[in-house]
């Protein structure tokens, strides 16, 4: 893509051309300035359930890439408990699961695929979105870090404790044109949920588990933004939801990502740390 450029005429130069007339190439007058782009943070969507014996080791590859020097703040990570596969997914003591995360394991034809699964930006990898082999994940990460992000993605929150009212505030910043529609999602998921999971070795009776969504704050699909957005223009807008009262707001967290509305290959994520 062609990058911008500012025509920088200085007013020394001016004086020089008036006073001697002389030449000034005309590859001199230009001078090309890289429009910044946010690093690329690649977005992890992985479904699990209480009764998947392997779905532990998936959550460990999860938190060793979190961990890994290769990719720490630049993946974001989220824990989607389906209601599809009942043998696997039933909860035994803690429900999980979501109706959003239902909806995405179907759109991505998740029950064929099986658990553990993973998404990676939404985009296809090697012929397919979902990803089952836990080995192969951190290579997919890496491929799609290898890209840059077209927007940057600034989130802040406003938390009232005593009605659990919590409202998301989001400002994209467009850092390429982008001619077609993309779409703000915005996911509160939780961190520390204690419960018991089924694992290769019995049941683990305290079974942390963490980056879960808890709800998909504006819709499944999130919302529009439109489309044909200029460089250095941004959308603005934000969501408010009601916090259940068994989640503990120290340990809520909010993911942002923005994604084309046509494929939903997402274009950048990004977590928003703490809302208290």
């Amino acid at each position: 893509m062609r990058s911008p450029y500012i025509l920088y005429i200085a007013g020394v130069c001016l004086s020089l051309l008036a006073a001697s007339c002389d030449n000034i190439d005309e590859q001199d007058r230009l001078i090309p300035v890289e429009r910044p782009h946010s690093d690329k943070v690649v977005l992890l969507e992985e479904f699990t359930g209480a009764r998947c014996v392997n779905c532990p080791n998936g959550a460990e590859a999860v938190h060793a890439m979190l961990e890994s020097d290769a990719f720490k703040g630049r993946l974001v990570a989220v824990s989607l408990y389906p209601s599809q596969m009942v043998s696997l997914t039933t909860p035994i003591n803690v429900d999980l699961r979501t109706e959003a995360a239902t909806d995405y394991f179907s759109a991505y034809d998740g029950p064929s695929k099986g658990l553990p699964s993973a998404m990676f930006d939404r985009t296809p990898y090697q012929g397919s979105v979902l990803q089952t082999t836990v080995a192969s994940w951190s290579s997919v990460v890496s491929a799609m870090l290898a890209g840059t992000a077209p927007v940057t993605i600034n989130l802040d929150a406003d938390f009232d404790d005593s009605s659990r009212e919590l409202t998301i505030n989001y400002d994209v910043a467009y850092d390429e044109p982008i001619i077609e529609e993309v779409c703000m999602q915005l996911y509160v998921i939780e961190n520390g949920i204690v419960s018991r999971q089924s694992s290769t070795t019995g049941t683990l009776q305290n079974y942390v588990n963490n980056h879960v969504l808890r709800t998909a704050a504006n819709g499944t699909w999130g919302e529009s933004l439109g489309a044909n957005h200029l460089p250095t223009t941004h959308s603005l807008g934000n969501t408010t939801v009601t916090l259940d009262a068994g989640w503990k707001a120290e340990n809520i967290q909010v993911v942002g990502f923005v994604y084309r509305a046509s494929d939903r290959t997402v274009l950048q994520a990004h977590l928003l740390e703490s809302i208290i």
